[in-house]
């Protein structure tokens, strides 16, 4: 085998293997244990909550720096997924600001985020927050947010009925006063 069928065959067969569903080999364990970074800290200030469509909910994430350098560059994306294969969800939809940028971090510190989300699709859903950085080889995630919109959004159309009627009566009223008005002026 020439170094170049087995350099793809290291690179293929891990990701056969977990697409596959097979269960990771020892070796595997440690490659990801090896790719965490236990020096950023993500938490929520929730864990689960419950509202209707169109409610506006807030919650803040802590990042933590547990290392002994300062982290530079780092930023922060909030993630939306919902876990019914049923429920649309558009994340641009729910969050304008989905990403913020942090400040130097330094060793021990910690910084806290607020996240304004309003509720668009009912069904449940799973907020998150991940940070990196443009130098670092991981993401750190936060736990989930279990988020569950209840019911619908219902519309009430009795307050459109009159608008429907009575539009149209006063483009016509209007229209009527507008010729009566040329035809004195001639």
């Amino acid at each position: 085998m020439t170094r170049l069928s087995m350099a793809v065959l290291a690179c293929v067969l891990p990701l056969a293997l977990w697409t596959s569903g097979t269960t990771p080999t020892p070796a595997d364990a440690a490659t990801v244990a090896a790719s965490s970074n236990e020096d950023v800290v993500v938490d929520l200030s929730r864990s689960t909550l419950q509202v209707g469509p169109g409610e506006k909910l807030s919650f803040t994430s802590r990042i933590g720096n547990n290392g002994s350098i300062s982290l530079r560059g780092y930023v922060a994306h909030l993630n939306i997924l919902s876990t019914d294969e049923g429920v649309y969800v558009d994340p641009e939809d729910w969050s304008p600001k989905r990403t913020q940028y942090l400040d130097e971090l330094g060793p021990g510190k910690s910084t806290t985020l607020t996240w304004n989300v309003q509720a668009v699709t009912s069904g449940p859903l799973i907020l998150f927050v991940s940070v990196t950085s443009p130098t670092s080889d991981t993401v750190t995630s936060s736990g989930p947010l279990d988020l569950t919109v209840r019911g619908q959004r219902v519309v009430s159309s009795g307050g459109v009925v009159p608008l429907v009627v009575w539009m149209p009566a006063g483009v016509l009223a209007l229209l009527g006063a507008s010729q009566l008005r040329r035809r004195r002026h001639r």
